[in-house]
Order: structure tokens, then C-alpha cells, then sequence
């Protein structure tokens, strides 16, 4: 029952690394700010940048099939350790790219339960953002509360300990543009 329960605390701890590591540097994030822009061709400017941006989510089922790793995964050496090696089989069910934008977009896992990301800023060096993903089933309780992320493009984080058919579900889900 213990190894359970680390899997439903890991995706906590694995969104929560880098906003972690951040404030233990004493950064701290900008103020939000309310201002609209004044001339109205720099709102327009600012659409293309955030359209660009997007998260590539791979949904794998974790099982002790003896299947190994679906190839389809690519390199991933982050399944073949702790906690993530108690399983020895990892299959791709999906791989959706979902625009990052202000707005929440969501996607629905293969369990029934919905996956919500956002945009929270893009930081001046337009390489590093702040995100927010959570995991909600409808009408229900909320398995993975809003967390806030800051990501590099190209960055992956893992989120898994969601039951599914024998074994669970494992979300990669990286920073693309």
C-alpha cells in the first residue's frame, strides 16, 4: 500500500520540482500584471508568440506485462528508474499536442478523467513559461490539483498513479513550439 501511495503523491512532487528548485534560489515570480496594452497592434502581436506555443502530451498505460517499452516512447531513461521501473511495460496510447494559450484547453483521458492546461506567463526570455496542469474528473473529485510549473521549451515533466486496466496511466507532457 505504500508504493501506491507514492505514485499518487509523485505527480504532486514531479510538477512541483521545478517551481521548487526556483524558490529555493529566492526567485520569485513577477507581479501579474492588468494593463492592457494602448496601442492596439501590440495585443496583436502578442496572439503569434503564445499561438507558437503548445504541449505535447503522451498518455502510456504502465503494466507488469513483460512487454518492455512500446518503441513509438522513444529514449525515455526516466521509465527504467524509481518509481517508475516497478512497472517493466510502457505502451503509447496517445500523442496529442494541445495549443498553450491563456485559455484552459483540456483533453480527456483515456479513463474518463480530463487533463486542463494554461498559460499562466511567458518569461522575458521567451524560453521558460509558467504553466498550470491539473486532473479533474467530471462532476468529481480533483486527482491532480491546479499546480503551477515553470517549464524550459522542450522540457518533459511526468505525471502518473491514475488506475487504468491492470496498471496505471503515465502523462508525459512537454513544453513545444
Amino acid at each position: 500500500m505504500r508504493a501506491r501511495s507514492w505514485f499518487l503523491l509523485a505527480p504532486a512532487l514531479l510538477l512541483a520540482m521545478p517551481a521548487l528548485a526556483e524558490a529555493d534560489k529566492g526567485g520569485k515570480a513577477p507581479p501579474a500584471r492588468a494593463e492592457k496594452p494602448k496601442d492596439p497592434k501590440a495585443k496583436e502581436e502578442k496572439k503569434p508568440a503564445e499561438a507558437e506555443l503548445g504541449t505535447e502530451v503522451m498518455v502510456l498505460h504502465a503494466t507488469n506485462s513483460g512487454k518492455g517499452i512500446d518503441s513509438a516512447i522513444g529514449n525515455m531513461p526516466e521509465l527504467k528508474k524509481p518509481p517508475f521501473s516497478s512497472y517493466d511495460s510502457y505502451a503509447l496510447l496517445s500523442k496529442t499536442r494541445l495549443p498553450l494559450s491563456k485559455d484552459d484547453k483540456t483533453m480527456t483521458l483515456p479513463n474518463g478523467r480530463v487533463l486542463k492546461t494554461k498559460l499562466l506567463e511567458v518569461m522575458p526570455d521567451k524560453q521558460h513559461l509558467r504553466i498550470s496542469a491539473s486532473i479533474n474528473q467530471p462532476k468529481g473529485k480533483t486527482f491532480l490539483p491546479l499546480l503551477e510549473v515553470k517549464a524550459k521549451v522542450g522540457q518533459a515533466f511526468i505525471v502518473a498513479g491514475q488506475s487504468y486496466k491492470g496498471g496505471i496511466l503515465v502523462l508525459v507532457i512537454r513544453v513545444v513550439k
